[in-house]
């Protein structure tokens, strides 16, 4: 074991020892404090109420330390390929397909992408480029044509079944091939794509090897910001579970095996994470996926917010309903037991967002309850270290010291291989994740019915995220809901700061840490509905002005 991994497990180790005390203490320090008033209803609730935060706070904590697991073992990570196995060096080389799943996208954004699967470099008789369109009839006829005159096979559905898994399904029960890639629209491969891939299929039972994406549009905070999400999850998440042979796919820019995907049964088709769906049922299978850190393509983040949110719902709302529809299968798994706790720590954090959400509501009745009508039965009541350290604000600082922990260890990995990231400096760098987090905490608000949606059952339909940078018309609905919702939440900020100072001026109690934190986070939209308020909403109606390749060769003219 390498001295980086030997660190961050110890201090796994050390935090999750500091979590069983704080557990231990805090539940003996309820106890003290009610034990003598059991038998008053409102001393009864109190204690429930306390523990339950309790709960809360542990799951919560425990997800932060379980990321530095994820920093540590990411270090030991190793590029697992071979150049000459026995498909790179077969005569014939195998058959692959590329499936560019299509849905109302514009041509001037596809077309780079057609021709970017069409210039990889693999001989042009073993590979064919598959569009699988999923548009109502007539509304890609412009595509359709444009298939027809680069000779690629165009494969259209009347029903939109299934949504992206649906048409990917469709596409292999026609195609036949050896392997199959798969690229989002607006993702460019580069001309190693296939060759790479099929180098890491080194064993039998690799059902699926995943290339990295780079994406190339980060003109703003709020671009940059989601752009950091998939530097995270790449150079940290991706990272540790290729050490385990436990990578998921990330819904672009991957390749499979055909025979070990319909031995399965193709896709999932019954989530809005067919992605990761699929990638938690085949682990659970006991096949193995595989994670190579070489770029394989180029692709775009959403232009705008309303497009980063409908992003960010759609991936919470579908991995949540995993736990409704999978959870089983997933535990009675024949994969390892630390990638059993990965894939759980994956589903349960949207759960935990959205509950530390309701925890802050919860926080600020209780404390009103408390102060203002002294029922002091509803005091959230924590011990205090040494009678100086109070341990209620443990939970927030663990998550927020391991998040900025692994968001700075991102960002020096990325920094190596991204010019641009480089480029901005160590003060662009501090703002990236600063805004990234702020970001993050301010989505809570928004994905509250994508968690409940999800573990109720209701039925959503696939959202398609908009990653074209087009001219805003003037249409005002996506734009009053937002706006209408960030002006709510700004309301229950201001309840949060009136109760972030009566906690600390009035008080004296550490809780104004959370009531701060909580205001903050819902501050931030309507900064971003006042700042951005023409980006908010943008009609599809004229085409798609910029592609990733459009993008590198502004960043390159600026350069020089």
């Amino acid at each position: 074991m390498g001295w980086k991994k030997t660190l961050w497990f110890s201090l796994t180790v050390i935090l999750f020892a500091f979590l069983g005390y704080y557990v231990v203490i805090s539940s003996i320090h309820i106890v003290n404090v009610y034990k003598d008033d059991l038998s008053n209803w409102k001393a009864i609730v109190g204690l429930t109420l306390n523990f339950l935060i309790l709960l809360v706070e542990l799951f919560s904590s425990f997800y932060s330390v379980f990321i530095y697991y994820y920093i540590g073992s990411s270090s030991e990570y190793r590029l697992l390929k071979d150049d000459k196995n026995k498909y790179l060096t077969s005569d014939p080389l195998p058959k692959v397909a590329i499936f560019l799943p299509f849905y109302k996208e514009p041509l001037t954004v596809v077309s780079k992408t057609i021709d970017g699967a069409l210039n990889i470099d693999y001989p042009k008789n073993r590979f064919e480029v598959v569009v699988c369109d999923d548009s109502p009839a007539g509304e890609s006829t412009d595509i359709e044509a444009y298939c027809k005159e680069k000779n690629v096979k165009f494969i259209h559905r009347d029903s939109r079944k299934g949504f992206k898994a649906g048409a990917i399904n469709n596409a292999l029960s026609k195609v036949k091939c050896d392997f199959v890639g798969i690229l989002d629209s607006d993702h460019i491969p580069t001309p190693n794509f296939i060759r790479t891939c099929l180098s890491g299929f080194t064993e039998d039972d690799i059902i699926l090897v995943q290339g990295k994406p780079m994406f190339v549009n980060q003109d703003n905070y709020l671009q940059r910001s989601s752009a950091y999400i998939h530097t995270q999850f790449f150079h940290v998440y991706q990272k540790s579970r290729g050490t385990r042979n436990g990578v998921i796919f990330a819904g672009t820019t991957g390749m499979f095996r055909t025979d070990l995907l319909l031995e399965y049964g193709g896709f999932h088709d019954d989530t809005l994470a067919e992605d990761t769906d699929t990638s938690f049922a085949l682990m659970s299978k006991g096949y193995r996926t595989r994670y190579l850190h070489i770029i394989c393509s180029k692709g775009l983040v959403p232009w705008n917010p309303i497009s980063m949110i409908n992003q960010v719902w759609r991936w919470t709302n579908g991995i949540t309903s995993i736990i409704r529809k999978r959870l089983w299968t997933i535990l009675r798994g024949k994969n390892s037991v630390i990638n059993k706790t990965d894939i759980l720590s994956t589903l349960f954090t949207p759960v935990i967002g959205v509950t530390m959400w309701f925890v802050n509501l919860l926080l600020y009745i209780m404390f009103m309850l408390s102060t203002k009508l002294n029922i002091h039965e509803f005091e959230f009541t924590r011990p205090i270290l040494n009678n100086t350290i109070p341990l209620l604000l443990a939970a927030p600082l663990l998550i927020a010291l391991a998040s900025f922990i692994m968001a700075y260890v991102s960002w020096y990995r990325e920094s190596k291989e991204d010019r641009m990231i480089k480029l901005r400096g160590f003060f662009g760098m501090n703002w990236t994740i600063s805004a990234f987090y702020m970001l993050m905490l301010t989505a809570q608000s928004f994905l509250i019915w994508a968690v409940l949606s999800a573990l109720l059952g209701v039925k959503k339909d696939f959202d398609r995220t908009v990653k074209e940078k087009t001219r805003t018309m003037g249409k005002m609905s996506a734009k009053i809901k937002y706006t209408l919702w960030s002006i709510g939440l700004f309301g229950l900020a201001v309840l949060y700061y009136i109760a972030s100072w009566d906690a600390l001026i009035i008080e004296n109690n550490a809780v104004f840490g959370w009531f701060i934190f909580a205001a903050i986070s819902l501050t931030i939209p309507i900064i971003i509905t006042i700042t951005h308020f023409r980006e908010i909403d943008r009609m599809q109606v004229f085409a798609a002005t910029k592609t990733a390749d459009d993008i590198e060769k502004e960043h390159e003219e600026k350069q020089t």
